[in-house]
């Protein structure tokens, strides 16, 4: 498995350059990959089927100049910035048995990821759709695009972020798991008690277990430039619903 650590100047860039990986696996062979990246600035993205004024507070992203970029994979609205982590993976559906449907490969990578934490000592669990959880309070979603052949998971992990500002810039969500039970933004996240140090030893423990110098890869600048001007930073997508 390819490794990347690069944290792009701009939301919009770092969405499109998740989906170049995935693309560079299904078109030109590139293999699997595993990028982590943290927004320097505070962001609210959208799923590819989230609603723009039902799911963000629009005045008061356009007031504090909280930029606001759409995704195309599913899930929830989130907000990110210092503090969460984002890592991203892409496979190819035939790695393990099952791992065409939806459902099975978000549980096979979240599950990876959970035991890798659980080891440091954090009793996670998987809820929901696809979010991980400590004693009931979210600290990760996550998200899933599939082409033909290839998959990419790809979640935001609180360990250090204000999460008094994602009531700010976010809307409660329309679609809420049952454990959920009602419960505000900040009645319901938390932050995962480990340092980053920690927390990245751990995702690349869970995908890099016996490479102390994993292959590293460079962006497919290409398809980053062609998917901004596509989609990513284009508004009519970010604001099409």
């Amino acid at each position: 498995m390819r490794y990347l650590d690069l944290t792009l100047p701009e939301i919009h860039s770092n969405l499109a350059l998740d989906e170049a990986l995935l693309i560079a696996a299904e078109e030109r062979e590139a293999g699997p990959s595993l990028r982590v990246w943290e927004s320097p600035t505070l962001a609210v993205v959208l799923g590819a089927s989230g609603r723009l004024h039902e799911d963000v507070l629009v005045d008061a992203c356009q007031a504090d100049g909280v930029a606001i970029a759409r995704r195309a994979s599913g899930g929830g609205t989130v907000l990110v910035g210092p503090g969460a982590l984002n890592v991203s993976i892409v496979l190819a559906a035939d790695v393990a048995p099952g791992l065409t449907a939806v459902d099975l490969a978000q549980r096979f990578v979240l599950s990876r990821l959970a035991d890798a934490i659980r080891a440091r000592g954090p009793a996670v669990e998987i809820l929901g759709q696809g979010d991980l959880t400590l004693d009931l309070r979210k600290f990760s979603g996550s998200a899933q695009r599939r082409l033909r052949n290839h998959f990419l998971v790809h979640a935001s992990i609180l360990y250090d972020f204000p999460l008094h500002l994602v009531p700010r810039y976010t809307g409660l969500p329309r679609r809420q798991p049952p454990y959920r039970g009602q419960r505000t933004h900040e009645d319901f996240l938390t932050n995962l008690p480990l340092t980053r140090k920690n927390l990245l030893e751990a995702i690349t423990g869970a995908w890099l277990p016996d490479d102390r110098h994993p292959e590293l890869m460079n962006p497919p600048e290409d398809l980053i430039h062609d998917l901004l001007a596509a989609k990513f930073a284009d508004p009519a997508w970010i604001e099409r619903l």
